[in-house]
Protein backbone atom coordinates (compact mmCIF):
# COMPACT_ATOMS: atom_id res chain seq x y z
CA UNK A 1 0.00 0.00 0.00
CA UNK A 2 1.15 3.52 -0.76
CA UNK A 3 -0.39 6.72 0.49
CA UNK A 4 0.56 10.31 0.96
CA UNK A 5 -0.52 13.91 0.99
CA UNK A 6 0.63 16.54 -1.48
CA UNK A 7 0.22 20.27 -0.90
CA UNK A 8 0.20 22.51 -3.94
CA UNK A 9 0.47 26.29 -3.81
CA UNK A 10 1.46 27.74 -7.17
CA UNK A 11 0.97 31.34 -6.12
CA UNK A 12 -0.55 34.15 -8.14
CA UNK A 13 0.74 35.75 -11.30
CA UNK A 14 1.92 39.22 -10.27
CA UNK A 15 2.48 42.37 -12.29
CA UNK A 16 4.76 45.26 -11.43
CA UNK A 17 2.83 48.41 -10.49
CA UNK A 18 4.61 50.20 -13.34
CA UNK A 19 2.87 47.79 -15.79
CA UNK A 20 -0.54 48.94 -14.53
CA UNK A 21 -2.28 45.63 -13.73
CA UNK A 22 -5.91 45.88 -14.84
CA UNK A 23 -9.11 43.95 -14.33
CA UNK A 24 -12.87 44.23 -14.58
CA UNK A 25 -14.17 45.47 -11.25
CA UNK A 26 -17.80 44.72 -10.42
CA UNK A 27 -19.87 47.73 -9.43
CA UNK A 28 -22.69 48.15 -6.93
CA UNK A 29 -25.99 46.35 -7.40
CA UNK A 30 -28.49 43.96 -5.88
CA UNK A 31 -27.55 41.06 -8.16
CA UNK A 32 -24.74 39.93 -10.44
CA UNK A 33 -26.39 41.39 -13.55
CA UNK A 34 -26.59 44.83 -11.98
CA UNK A 35 -23.00 44.62 -10.74
CA UNK A 36 -21.85 43.84 -14.29
CA UNK A 37 -23.88 46.74 -15.65
CA UNK A 38 -22.24 49.18 -13.22
CA UNK A 39 -18.77 47.60 -13.40
CA UNK A 40 -15.68 49.22 -14.87
CA UNK A 41 -12.22 48.43 -16.15
CA UNK A 42 -9.71 49.71 -13.63
CA UNK A 43 -6.29 49.33 -12.05
CA UNK A 44 -6.22 46.49 -9.50
CA UNK A 45 -3.79 45.47 -6.78
CA UNK A 46 -4.04 41.75 -7.65
CA UNK A 47 -5.21 40.00 -10.81
CA UNK A 48 -6.97 37.30 -8.75
CA UNK A 49 -6.96 35.91 -5.23
CA UNK A 50 -4.47 33.35 -3.97
CA UNK A 51 -5.55 29.78 -3.18
CA UNK A 52 -3.95 28.33 -0.04
CA UNK A 53 -6.04 25.18 0.57
CA UNK A 54 -4.94 22.86 -2.23
CA UNK A 55 -4.36 19.62 -0.32
CA UNK A 56 -4.15 16.55 -2.56
CA UNK A 57 -4.30 13.08 -0.94
CA UNK A 58 -3.10 9.98 -2.83
CA UNK A 59 -3.72 6.32 -2.13
CA UNK A 60 -2.86 3.10 -3.96
CA UNK A 61 -2.68 -0.65 -3.35
CA UNK A 62 -1.50 -3.80 -5.08
CA UNK A 63 -2.41 -7.30 -3.80
CA UNK A 64 -0.80 -10.50 -5.01
CA UNK A 65 -3.84 -12.70 -4.59
CA UNK A 66 -2.73 -16.17 -3.48
CA UNK A 67 0.92 -15.13 -3.18
CA UNK A 68 1.98 -17.05 -6.31
CA UNK A 69 2.50 -14.12 -8.66
CA UNK A 70 -0.25 -15.25 -11.03
CA UNK A 71 -3.05 -12.85 -10.14
CA UNK A 72 -2.96 -9.33 -8.77
CA UNK A 73 -5.53 -6.72 -7.83
CA UNK A 74 -4.65 -3.04 -8.04
CA UNK A 75 -6.44 0.20 -7.35
CA UNK A 76 -6.03 3.73 -6.18
CA UNK A 77 -7.29 7.27 -5.82
CA UNK A 78 -5.62 10.61 -6.33
CA UNK A 79 -6.45 14.29 -6.31
CA UNK A 80 -4.47 16.78 -8.38
CA UNK A 81 -4.64 20.53 -8.96
CA UNK A 82 -3.77 22.62 -11.99
CA UNK A 83 -2.32 26.11 -11.97
CA UNK A 84 -4.18 29.04 -13.48
CA UNK A 85 -3.01 29.30 -17.14
CA UNK A 86 -0.92 32.39 -17.81
CA UNK A 87 -3.07 33.01 -20.89
CA UNK A 88 -6.02 33.76 -18.63
CA UNK A 89 -4.15 36.28 -16.51
CA UNK A 90 -2.19 37.89 -19.33
CA UNK A 91 -5.31 39.38 -20.86
CA UNK A 92 -4.92 42.44 -18.64
CA UNK A 93 -2.38 43.75 -21.19
CA UNK A 94 -5.15 44.62 -23.65
CA UNK A 95 -7.50 46.33 -21.21
CA UNK A 96 -8.39 49.96 -20.59
CA UNK A 97 -7.75 52.47 -19.16
CA UNK A 98 -4.25 51.94 -20.64
CA UNK A 99 -5.12 50.17 -23.89
CA UNK A 100 -8.39 49.33 -25.61
CA UNK A 101 -9.79 47.92 -28.85
CA UNK A 102 -12.76 49.93 -30.09
CA UNK A 103 -15.63 47.89 -31.56
CA UNK A 104 -17.97 49.45 -34.12
CA UNK A 105 -20.76 47.99 -36.23
CA UNK A 106 -24.37 48.25 -37.28
CA UNK A 107 -25.61 46.02 -34.46
CA UNK A 108 -23.74 48.28 -32.03
CA UNK A 109 -25.46 51.39 -33.32
CA UNK A 110 -22.41 52.75 -35.16
CA UNK A 111 -22.87 54.36 -38.62
CA UNK A 112 -21.63 52.82 -41.83
CA UNK A 113 -18.04 53.33 -42.87
CA UNK A 114 -17.37 54.67 -46.38
CA UNK A 115 -14.58 52.76 -48.14
CA UNK A 116 -12.56 54.64 -50.80
CA UNK A 117 -9.00 55.24 -52.00
CA UNK A 118 -6.93 57.34 -49.61
CA UNK A 119 -4.74 60.37 -50.27
CA UNK A 120 -1.37 60.21 -48.53
CA UNK A 121 -0.87 63.96 -48.98
CA UNK A 122 -3.74 64.75 -46.63
CA UNK A 123 -4.15 64.22 -42.88
CA UNK A 124 -5.44 60.79 -41.90
CA UNK A 125 -4.67 59.65 -45.49
CA UNK A 126 -7.56 61.73 -46.72
CA UNK A 127 -10.23 59.89 -44.74
CA UNK A 128 -12.73 61.75 -42.56
CA UNK A 129 -12.56 61.00 -38.86
CA UNK A 130 -15.37 58.63 -37.88
CA UNK A 131 -17.67 60.57 -35.54
CA UNK A 132 -18.12 57.53 -33.30
CA UNK A 133 -14.38 57.40 -32.59
CA UNK A 134 -13.94 60.02 -29.91
CA UNK A 135 -10.96 60.76 -27.69
CA UNK A 136 -11.29 60.13 -23.98
CA UNK A 137 -12.72 57.61 -21.52
CA UNK A 138 -16.18 57.45 -20.06
CA UNK A 139 -17.07 56.81 -16.41
CA UNK A 140 -16.46 53.05 -16.82
CA UNK A 141 -13.11 53.57 -18.56
CA UNK A 142 -14.55 52.65 -21.93
CA UNK A 143 -14.01 54.82 -25.03
CA UNK A 144 -16.50 57.64 -25.46
CA UNK A 145 -18.87 57.12 -28.37
CA UNK A 146 -17.93 53.49 -29.07
CA UNK A 147 -17.66 50.17 -27.25
CA UNK A 148 -14.61 48.26 -26.05
CA UNK A 149 -14.05 44.50 -26.31
CA UNK A 150 -12.98 43.59 -22.80
CA UNK A 151 -11.20 40.45 -21.53
CA UNK A 152 -10.37 39.87 -17.89
CA UNK A 153 -10.04 37.20 -15.22
CA UNK A 154 -12.42 36.68 -12.33
CA UNK A 155 -11.16 37.85 -8.95
CA UNK A 156 -11.88 34.46 -7.40
CA UNK A 157 -10.51 31.60 -9.53
CA UNK A 158 -10.22 28.32 -7.59
CA UNK A 159 -7.54 26.05 -9.02
CA UNK A 160 -8.94 23.36 -11.30
CA UNK A 161 -8.86 19.96 -9.64
CA UNK A 162 -9.24 16.44 -10.95
CA UNK A 163 -9.99 13.26 -9.00
CA UNK A 164 -8.84 9.97 -10.51
CA UNK A 165 -9.64 6.48 -9.27
CA UNK A 166 -9.07 3.00 -10.66
CA UNK A 167 -9.53 -0.69 -9.94
CA UNK A 168 -8.04 -3.51 -11.95
CA UNK A 169 -7.36 -7.24 -12.04
CA UNK A 170 -4.38 -8.78 -13.80
CA UNK A 171 -4.28 -12.54 -14.41
CA UNK A 172 -1.61 -14.75 -15.90
CA UNK A 173 -3.05 -17.36 -18.28
CA UNK A 174 -0.36 -19.95 -18.68
CA UNK A 175 3.23 -18.84 -19.12
CA UNK A 176 2.99 -16.45 -22.07
CA UNK A 177 -0.42 -14.76 -21.83
CA UNK A 178 -1.61 -12.04 -19.47
CA UNK A 179 -5.20 -10.79 -19.22
CA UNK A 180 -5.92 -7.41 -17.65
CA UNK A 181 -9.26 -5.77 -16.86
CA UNK A 182 -9.44 -2.23 -15.47
CA UNK A 183 -12.07 0.28 -14.43
CA UNK A 184 -11.06 3.94 -14.66
CA UNK A 185 -12.90 7.00 -13.41
CA UNK A 186 -12.24 10.69 -13.12
CA UNK A 187 -14.07 13.86 -12.16
CA UNK A 188 -13.02 17.43 -12.87
CA UNK A 189 -14.20 20.49 -10.97
CA UNK A 190 -13.47 24.19 -11.29
CA UNK A 191 -12.30 23.61 -14.86
CA UNK A 192 -11.14 26.69 -16.70
CA UNK A 193 -13.21 28.43 -19.33
CA UNK A 194 -14.20 31.78 -20.79
CA UNK A 195 -17.64 33.39 -20.82
CA UNK A 196 -18.83 36.66 -22.34
CA UNK A 197 -21.12 37.93 -19.56
CA UNK A 198 -22.18 41.14 -21.31
CA UNK A 199 -25.13 39.58 -23.09
CA UNK A 200 -28.61 38.24 -22.46
CA UNK A 201 -31.21 36.42 -24.55
CA UNK A 202 -33.63 38.65 -26.45
CA UNK A 203 -31.41 41.75 -26.45
CA UNK A 204 -31.43 42.34 -30.23
CA UNK A 205 -35.11 41.47 -30.42
CA UNK A 206 -36.04 44.09 -27.83
CA UNK A 207 -33.86 46.95 -28.98
CA UNK A 208 -33.07 46.27 -32.64
CA UNK A 209 -29.38 46.52 -31.79
CA UNK A 210 -26.96 45.18 -29.21
CA UNK A 211 -27.13 46.87 -25.79
CA UNK A 212 -25.71 44.26 -23.45
CA UNK A 213 -25.69 44.72 -19.70
CA UNK A 214 -22.88 47.28 -19.64
CA UNK A 215 -23.18 50.10 -22.23
CA UNK A 216 -19.42 50.82 -22.33
CA UNK A 217 -18.34 47.43 -23.63
CA UNK A 218 -19.20 45.23 -26.60
CA UNK A 219 -18.11 42.08 -24.77
CA UNK A 220 -16.85 41.30 -21.29
CA UNK A 221 -15.12 37.95 -21.59
CA UNK A 222 -14.30 36.67 -18.12
CA UNK A 223 -11.88 33.78 -17.61
CA UNK A 224 -13.13 31.70 -14.71
CA UNK A 225 -13.15 28.18 -13.30
CA UNK A 226 -16.71 26.90 -13.08
CA UNK A 227 -16.65 23.88 -15.39
CA UNK A 228 -17.27 20.26 -14.42
CA UNK A 229 -16.63 16.89 -16.04
CA UNK A 230 -17.06 13.19 -15.27
CA UNK A 231 -15.73 10.04 -16.92
CA UNK A 232 -16.34 6.34 -16.38
CA UNK A 233 -14.62 3.75 -18.51
CA UNK A 234 -12.84 0.46 -18.69
CA UNK A 235 -10.16 -1.40 -20.57
CA UNK A 236 -9.72 -5.03 -21.53
CA UNK A 237 -6.16 -5.93 -22.53
CA UNK A 238 -4.48 -9.15 -23.61
CA UNK A 239 -0.70 -9.57 -23.99
CA UNK A 240 1.03 -12.62 -25.40
CA UNK A 241 4.70 -13.25 -26.10
CA UNK A 242 5.94 -16.44 -27.81
CA UNK A 243 9.63 -16.68 -28.71
CA UNK A 244 10.13 -14.02 -31.38
CA UNK A 245 6.50 -12.85 -31.51
CA UNK A 246 4.87 -10.32 -29.18
CA UNK A 247 1.18 -9.43 -29.47
CA UNK A 248 -0.95 -7.02 -27.52
CA UNK A 249 -4.58 -6.03 -28.01
CA UNK A 250 -6.83 -3.74 -26.02
CA UNK A 251 -10.43 -2.62 -25.98
CA UNK A 252 -11.42 0.64 -24.32
CA UNK A 253 -14.96 1.71 -23.55
CA UNK A 254 -16.44 4.54 -21.55
CA UNK A 255 -18.22 7.87 -21.53
CA UNK A 256 -16.99 11.39 -20.81
CA UNK A 257 -19.40 14.21 -19.95
CA UNK A 258 -18.73 17.90 -19.38
CA UNK A 259 -20.19 21.36 -19.65
CA UNK A 260 -16.97 23.24 -20.29
CA UNK A 261 -15.77 22.69 -23.84
CA UNK A 262 -16.11 26.46 -24.21
CA UNK A 263 -12.37 26.70 -23.50
CA UNK A 264 -11.71 24.80 -26.73
CA UNK A 265 -10.96 27.26 -29.53
CA UNK A 266 -12.44 30.04 -27.34
CA UNK A 267 -15.93 28.61 -27.74
CA UNK A 268 -18.73 30.20 -25.74
CA UNK A 269 -21.74 28.63 -24.04
CA UNK A 270 -24.96 29.15 -25.95
CA UNK A 271 -26.46 30.97 -22.98
CA UNK A 272 -24.11 32.91 -20.69
CA UNK A 273 -26.48 32.38 -17.76
CA UNK A 274 -27.48 28.76 -18.23
CA UNK A 275 -24.47 26.50 -18.65
CA UNK A 276 -26.58 23.43 -17.82
CA UNK A 277 -27.94 23.32 -21.38
CA UNK A 278 -24.36 22.71 -22.60
CA UNK A 279 -23.85 19.62 -20.44
CA UNK A 280 -23.35 16.66 -22.75
CA UNK A 281 -20.78 14.13 -23.87
CA UNK A 282 -17.35 15.73 -24.20
CA UNK A 283 -16.01 16.77 -27.58
CA UNK A 284 -13.22 14.18 -27.19
CA UNK A 285 -15.52 11.33 -26.10
CA UNK A 286 -14.79 8.02 -27.84
CA UNK A 287 -17.13 5.35 -26.41
CA UNK A 288 -15.41 2.37 -28.03
CA UNK A 289 -11.85 1.92 -29.24
CA UNK A 290 -9.86 -1.15 -30.26
CA UNK A 291 -6.09 -1.21 -30.66
CA UNK A 292 -3.64 -3.98 -31.51
CA UNK A 293 0.15 -4.01 -31.60
CA UNK A 294 2.44 -6.76 -32.83
CA UNK A 295 6.19 -7.25 -33.17
CA UNK A 296 7.77 -10.18 -35.04
CA UNK A 297 11.47 -10.91 -35.15
CA UNK A 298 11.65 -12.55 -38.59
CA UNK A 299 13.35 -15.96 -38.31
CA UNK A 300 14.74 -16.10 -41.85
CA UNK A 301 18.48 -16.74 -42.15
CA UNK A 302 19.01 -16.28 -38.44
CA UNK A 303 20.82 -19.65 -38.28
CA UNK A 304 23.21 -18.83 -41.12
CA UNK A 305 26.91 -18.49 -40.45
CA UNK A 306 28.12 -15.52 -38.51
CA UNK A 307 29.80 -13.95 -41.54
CA UNK A 308 27.19 -15.15 -44.02
CA UNK A 309 26.08 -12.53 -46.54
CA UNK A 310 22.50 -13.80 -46.31
CA UNK A 311 22.45 -13.33 -42.54
CA UNK A 312 23.97 -9.86 -42.79
CA UNK A 313 21.46 -8.65 -45.37
CA UNK A 314 18.31 -10.76 -45.00
CA UNK A 315 18.51 -11.94 -41.40
CA UNK A 316 17.58 -10.05 -38.26
CA UNK A 317 14.72 -8.00 -39.71
CA UNK A 318 11.87 -6.93 -37.43
CA UNK A 319 8.28 -6.53 -38.61
CA UNK A 320 5.85 -4.54 -36.50
CA UNK A 321 2.32 -3.30 -36.94
CA UNK A 322 -0.28 -1.17 -35.21
CA UNK A 323 -4.03 -1.04 -35.78
CA UNK A 324 -6.67 1.27 -34.37
CA UNK A 325 -10.45 1.29 -34.79
CA UNK A 326 -12.62 3.81 -32.98
CA UNK A 327 -16.13 5.20 -33.07
CA UNK A 328 -16.69 8.73 -34.38
CA UNK A 329 -16.42 11.76 -32.14
CA UNK A 330 -19.35 14.02 -31.17
CA UNK A 331 -20.43 16.93 -33.38
CA UNK A 332 -22.66 19.90 -32.63
CA UNK A 333 -25.10 21.52 -35.07
CA UNK A 334 -24.86 25.33 -34.93
CA UNK A 335 -25.64 28.41 -36.98
CA UNK A 336 -22.76 30.87 -37.18
CA UNK A 337 -24.66 33.57 -39.06
CA UNK A 338 -25.39 36.90 -37.38
CA UNK A 339 -28.82 38.10 -36.36
CA UNK A 340 -31.43 37.77 -37.80
CA UNK A 341 -30.26 34.85 -39.98
CA UNK A 342 -28.59 33.26 -36.96
CA UNK A 343 -28.01 34.09 -33.29
CA UNK A 344 -31.40 32.58 -32.48
CA UNK A 345 -31.50 33.82 -28.87
CA UNK A 346 -30.63 37.37 -30.06
CA UNK A 347 -27.95 37.98 -27.44
CA UNK A 348 -25.39 39.39 -29.90
CA UNK A 349 -23.26 36.26 -30.25
CA UNK A 350 -23.67 33.77 -33.08
CA UNK A 351 -23.09 30.01 -32.95
CA UNK A 352 -26.44 29.04 -31.44
CA UNK A 353 -28.04 25.63 -31.80
CA UNK A 354 -31.42 25.13 -33.52
CA UNK A 355 -34.36 23.11 -32.29
CA UNK A 356 -34.16 19.33 -32.43
CA UNK A 357 -35.49 17.69 -35.60
CA UNK A 358 -38.50 15.42 -35.67
CA UNK A 359 -38.12 11.80 -34.70
CA UNK A 360 -38.38 10.78 -38.35
CA UNK A 361 -34.95 12.30 -39.11
CA UNK A 362 -32.27 9.61 -38.85
CA UNK A 363 -29.65 10.42 -36.21
CA UNK A 364 -27.30 7.40 -36.26
CA UNK A 365 -26.14 4.43 -38.29
CA UNK A 366 -24.71 6.56 -41.10
CA UNK A 367 -22.60 4.99 -43.83
CA UNK A 368 -19.61 6.54 -45.57
CA UNK A 369 -21.77 7.40 -48.58
CA UNK A 370 -24.20 9.21 -46.28
CA UNK A 371 -21.44 11.52 -45.02
CA UNK A 372 -20.42 12.28 -48.61
CA UNK A 373 -23.92 13.14 -49.81
CA UNK A 374 -25.03 14.74 -46.54
CA UNK A 375 -26.39 13.18 -43.36
CA UNK A 376 -28.72 16.15 -42.73
CA UNK A 377 -30.51 18.96 -44.54
CA UNK A 378 -30.85 22.49 -43.19
CA UNK A 379 -34.62 22.07 -43.29
CA UNK A 380 -34.35 19.17 -40.81
CA UNK A 381 -33.68 21.60 -37.95
CA UNK A 382 -36.50 24.01 -37.01
CA UNK A 383 -35.63 27.60 -36.15
CA UNK A 384 -36.34 28.49 -32.50
CA UNK A 385 -38.69 31.29 -31.58
CA UNK A 386 -36.67 34.52 -31.90
CA UNK A 387 -35.05 35.45 -28.60
CA UNK A 388 -35.05 31.90 -27.21
CA UNK A 389 -32.49 29.10 -27.02
CA UNK A 390 -32.79 26.14 -29.35
CA UNK A 391 -33.58 22.86 -27.59
CA UNK A 392 -31.06 20.78 -29.56
CA UNK A 393 -28.34 19.57 -27.25
CA UNK A 394 -24.60 20.02 -27.63
CA UNK A 395 -22.63 17.14 -29.23
CA UNK A 396 -25.85 15.34 -30.08
CA UNK A 397 -24.54 13.48 -33.15
CA UNK A 398 -21.32 11.73 -34.15
CA UNK A 399 -18.98 12.01 -37.06
CA UNK A 400 -17.54 9.08 -39.05
CA UNK A 401 -15.42 6.49 -37.30
CA UNK A 402 -11.69 6.07 -37.74
CA UNK A 403 -9.72 2.96 -38.73
CA UNK A 404 -6.07 2.68 -39.70
CA UNK A 405 -3.32 0.08 -39.89
CA UNK A 406 0.37 1.04 -39.82
CA UNK A 407 3.34 -1.25 -40.40
CA UNK A 408 7.12 -1.03 -40.43
CA UNK A 409 10.18 -3.17 -41.10
CA UNK A 410 13.55 -2.40 -39.54
CA UNK A 411 17.01 -3.91 -39.23
CA UNK A 412 20.26 -3.00 -37.49
CA UNK A 413 23.61 -3.35 -39.23
CA UNK A 414 26.85 -3.39 -37.29
CA UNK A 415 29.27 -1.35 -39.42
CA UNK A 416 32.12 -1.29 -36.89
CA UNK A 417 32.43 -2.06 -33.21
CA UNK A 418 31.29 1.49 -32.40
CA UNK A 419 29.06 2.34 -35.36
CA UNK A 420 25.62 0.79 -35.88
CA UNK A 421 23.15 1.60 -38.61
CA UNK A 422 19.41 1.12 -38.45
CA UNK A 423 17.39 0.99 -41.67
CA UNK A 424 13.63 1.47 -41.31
CA UNK A 425 10.66 1.58 -43.67
CA UNK A 426 7.31 2.79 -42.30
CA UNK A 427 3.92 2.60 -43.97
CA UNK A 428 1.06 4.62 -42.53
CA UNK A 429 -2.51 3.69 -43.43
CA UNK A 430 -1.28 0.60 -45.24
CA UNK A 431 -4.65 -0.27 -46.77
CA UNK A 432 -5.25 3.34 -47.83
CA UNK A 433 -8.59 3.48 -46.03
CA UNK A 434 -10.51 6.69 -46.61
CA UNK A 435 -11.13 8.24 -43.18
CA UNK A 436 -13.59 11.06 -43.67
CA UNK A 437 -13.39 14.24 -41.60
CA UNK A 438 -16.37 15.32 -39.54
CA UNK A 439 -19.20 16.77 -41.64
CA UNK A 440 -19.80 20.52 -41.82
CA UNK A 441 -22.03 21.44 -38.89
CA UNK A 442 -22.70 25.11 -39.63
CA UNK A 443 -26.26 25.58 -40.86
CA UNK A 444 -25.25 28.79 -42.65
CA UNK A 445 -22.99 27.02 -45.17
CA UNK A 446 -23.82 25.31 -48.46
CA UNK A 447 -21.95 22.12 -47.50
CA UNK A 448 -23.91 21.59 -44.31
CA UNK A 449 -24.13 17.93 -43.33
CA UNK A 450 -21.40 16.76 -45.73
CA UNK A 451 -17.85 15.55 -45.12
CA UNK A 452 -15.61 17.59 -47.41
CA UNK A 453 -12.17 16.28 -46.45
CA UNK A 454 -10.23 13.21 -45.38
CA UNK A 455 -7.46 12.29 -43.01
CA UNK A 456 -3.98 11.33 -44.20
CA UNK A 457 -3.96 8.75 -47.04
CA UNK A 458 -1.33 6.00 -47.41
CA UNK A 459 2.16 7.36 -46.73
CA UNK A 460 5.56 5.64 -46.94
CA UNK A 461 8.58 6.84 -44.99
CA UNK A 462 12.14 5.58 -45.13
CA UNK A 463 14.75 6.32 -42.49
CA UNK A 464 18.43 5.76 -41.80
CA UNK A 465 19.79 6.10 -38.28
CA UNK A 466 23.42 6.08 -37.20
CA UNK A 467 24.37 5.16 -33.63
CA UNK A 468 27.91 5.55 -32.30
Amino acid sequence: MTYGLRYENVGVMTVKPSAWPRGFVLGPGENYWQRIASGKADIVTSLYERNNKNFAPRFGFAWDLGGKGRMSIRGGYGLAYDRVPSLMANQYKFMPPVRANATLGLLLGSPNFIYSLGDTSKPYLGYPVEPALKVGLDERNGIKGSRVALASIAQQVPNARVQNWSFGIQRSLGTVTVLEVNYLGSAGHHLYGQVDVNRFAGDLLLHGKFTGLNPSFSSITISQSDGNSIHHGGTLRVRRAVKSVSLQAGFTFGKAIDDCSRWEAARQPQDAWNHAIDRSVSSYDVPRKFTALGVWQLPFFRQAGRKSVLKRTLGGWQLSGYAILEKGRPITITNNAAWPNGDFNADGRAGDRPNAPSSSVRSRGFKRSDYLTGIFKVSDFPTPTPGTNGNLGRNTYRGPGFAQVDASVAKRFAVTERLTTQVRLDAFNVFNRVNLNDPVTNLATTNFGRSTGTSTPKVFQAGLRLEF
